[in-house]
């Protein structure tokens, strides 16, 4: 029964080395800036033309998602930029 738990815990160790090989998660450091300056360097992002997610941009520029999110829909309402109904 010791042999039959040691190779099960053997086999799992072996796995979650594996994994961890694979595993490539990045951390980022948020940036704490006022709700204007993030404004600014959203329209500016948004300047480039190219579309963007809510997470890319909080991604790019270091930003709280969730702030992101709200300068987004201010932005929206004053018809400054338009949220495609999929990216909500």
């Amino acid at each position: 029964m010791a042999t039959q738990m040691e190779s099960r815990v053997s086999a799992l160790e072996e796995r979650v080395a594996r994994l961890e090989e694979h595993s490539e998660e990045e951390v980022i450091i948020l940036r704490e800036i006022t709700a204007e300056e993030a404004r600014a360097e959203i329209i500016d992002l948004f300047a480039t033309g190219e579309t963007l997610y809510y997470s890319d941009i909080a991604d790019r520029l270091r930003l709280d998602l969730e702030m992101v999110v709200e300068i987004c829909h201010r932005l929206e309402e004053e018809d400054m930029i338009h949220v495609a109904d999929h990216a909500v």
